[in-house]
């Protein structure tokens, strides 16, 4: 029994190990990883309910791969962030930004002027904003919208530049990135928010009610892949065209631990990564009873710029938690144009 249990508690440790790696460098190019990509993560901790019990009465020493693999589990397989210790000196002004993707109209609009309101954001992005929008506008405010996605700034700001792209099975192409050049405390910076494409349709496609998964349809999985990618580098560079300091916040519906996000979004700071403490999980999916969230929701800030904190916000009726970052300006930026 007792080798039995040694080579099962090792056996697991591996096996955590292996899968962290295989979701680490595969997700977003093969698809049974991209499935534990954008998957439960919690399905790993469950040997350990039964695993622990029994070595604490077989063999106590058995403990070390146990908890290893926890830590590993419950660290970066799970996505857990812990902040730096100490004070962050303060170099300049601070901005807050706050982003969330609203869902179109399954928002409430009163609990949403309050998060901007009590939050007390200097910049917000939102995705998916409807048209007309119910949630009132701090006075004075300005305000810029172009195809679901909305800038609100307390300070002046310039509409910039927009970017469109396909986002597949519909058929009228999207915007995918709305920037503006804000006059802000310490020069102007270049703000920027994005909605991204999701493989919310090929995911779908390939779980099956019956057989659990369906192989056979992992055709629009890998075309929605592929659509993803380029997309990511079409607004990634159309960024990387502008100068001064950058914040971009939005959905960018990756995780960082894609490979899509490393390729195309590891030259900018992430806030949460780099301030946040927990999971930071914006989003929540699956069954009753089964859920399990993913952070897909970022602010990225570019160089100039300095992140002192980084929390979600409280519901406001979306699907979608807001984020909330405070960024700091490193003195004066001077004016952001176009190389």
């Amino acid at each position: 029994m007792r080798r039995i249990l040694s080579f099962v508690s090792w056996g697991y440790l591996f096996s955590v190990v292996v899968f962290w790696l295989f979701m680490f460098f595969a997700g977003d190019r093969w698809w049974p990883a991209t499935l534990f990509l954008f998957g439960p993560r919690w399905f790993a901790v469950l040997p350990l309910v039964v695993l622990i019990p029994l070595v604490l009465y077989k063999n106590a020493r058995l403990l070390f791969p146990l908890l290893a693999a926890a830590a590993i589990v419950f660290g970066p397989f799970m996505g857990l962030r812990i902040p730096a210790l100490g004070v962050r000196p303060l170099s300049g002004p601070v901005l807050r930004v706050l982003t969330c993707n609203i869902h179109s109209g399954s928002f409430n609009a009163q609990k949403l002027s309050l998060l901007i309101r009590d939050s007390r954001a200097d910049i917000v992005a939102l995705q998916e904003c409807p048209r007309n929008p119910s949630f009132e506008v701090p006075a004075g405010w300005q305000c810029v919208s172009e195809g679901g996605l909305m800038i609100l700034s307390r300070f002046p700001m310039k509409f910039g530049i927009t970017n469109q792209s396909f986002h597949p099975p519909h058929k009228w192409p999207r915007t995918s990135l709305l920037h503006c050049v804000v006059k802000a405390p310490g020069g102007d910076l270049s703000f920027c928010t994005v909605h991204l494409p999701s493989p919310r349709y090929g995911l779908q496609a390939i779980l099956d009610r019956k057989t659990l998964l369906s192989p056979s349809r992992r055709g629009l999985l890998g075309s929605e892949t592929s659509h993803r990618l380029q997309t990511s580098h079409e607004v990634s560079s159309v960024l990387s065209a502008l100068a001064g300091p950058v914040i971009v916040a939005g959905d960018f519906n990756l995780p960082v631990d894609s490979t899509i996000y490393r390729e195309t979004w590891s030259r900018y700071t992430n806030a949460f990564s780099a301030a946040g403490s927990g999971y930071g999980w914006t989003v929540w999916g699956g069954p009753r009873g089964f859920e399990f969230g993913a952070r897909i929701d970022h602010v990225l800030v570019g160089a100039g710029l300095d992140v002192l904190l980084c929390e979600t916000g409280f519901d406001v009726g979306s699907d979608h938690l807001p984020l909330i970052a405070d960024i700091g300006v490193k003195g004066n930026q001077g004016k952001c144009q176009k190389h």
